[in-house]
């Protein structure tokens, strides 16, 4: 599979989805979806790639607790549109309170071996929630509207929001799961020296010993986890197109022009 990375110092796991196949042997347009983590930590040389990708809108998809507390960094001519997919914050989204233990790192020590499984069970609101499935329906349509240049698309590591939005993008463009998947799990070996740095961090805070094993659970994008999104879709709608047209408002005249639009 084709992908092309930004090579962003200050949001390493930013990508154009550009050059991702469909089934049918067409393949999304490079320079037009951008997915990635957060913008606050932008070099200028981060920036001027991002100018000359042709960026032109920014959807954020934090709280407003996690914009508040680190901006996104300001690209001159970009239109920057707010969609949180979380109502509030969940204690694994990296907010500073300033209390003693970070909440992230407190979520961590509570879950500890069974953070996978926490992981893998926060994926559901994601797809069964009113106010994520409403902030998702607006999304698709900031994406189908889209004029001119690129759209690039965040949260704060680029995975787990970001995650569920690229599969619901991709599958509306027929790309398969099995190729979904492979660009989902391109995260870890982006993130691979941040994940560290999170976990040395967190290792200040315990010396529990499955705290190393909940922060990569909570760092990590696994195939678990999207899969039980997949799962919740299947049951309740039988398919990632019965769920876009039933739950998201999203049909076969939307998904029509939305590959019209972003294939080639």
């Amino acid at each position: 599979m084709k992908m092309i990375h930004l090579g962003l110092t200050g949001a390493p796991n930013a990508r154009d989805l550009g050059g991702i196949p469909t089934a049918d042997g067409r393949s999304v347009q490079p320079g037009m979806l951008i997915r990635s983590g957060e913008l606050s930590r932008l070099t200028q040389t981060d920036v001027q790639k991002l100018t000359d990708a042709g960026l032109k809108t920014v959807v954020d998809f934090r709280t407003e607790y996690e914009q508040n507390e680190k901006p996104d960094a300001v690209i001159p001519g970009v239109t920057y549109l707010h969609c949180p997919i979380l109502e509030q914050m969940t204690g694994i989204t990296r907010e500073q309170t300033g209390n003693e233990i970070p909440p992230y790192y407190r979520a961590a020590i509570r879950a500890g071996k069974d953070a996978a499984e926490r992981m893998a069970g926060l994926y559901l609101p994601l797809v069964e929630g009113e106010y994520s499935t409403t902030h998702y329906a607006q999304f698709l349509r900031y994406v189908l509207n889209h004029k001119d240049g690129a759209l690039l698309y965040h949260c704060t590591a680029g995975k787990d929001r970001v995650g569920v939005a690229t599969m619901l993008i991709l599958e509306a463009l027929g790309v398969t799961r099995e190729t979904i998947l492979e660009d989902y799990l391109l995260t870890n070996g982006f993130l691979a020296a941040e994940t560290d740095q999170v976990v040395q961090e967190a290792m200040q805070y315990s010396d529990s010993p499955d705290l190393e094993f909940a922060v990569r659970a909570f760092e990590a994008a696994s195939e678990r986890y999207l899969r039980n999104a997949w799962a919740s879709i299947d049951r309740n709608y039988g398919s990632t197109e019965a769920f876009l047209e039933q739950k998201l408002q999203f049909g076969a005249h939307e998904i029509s022009a939305l590959r019209e639009k972003y294939l080639a």
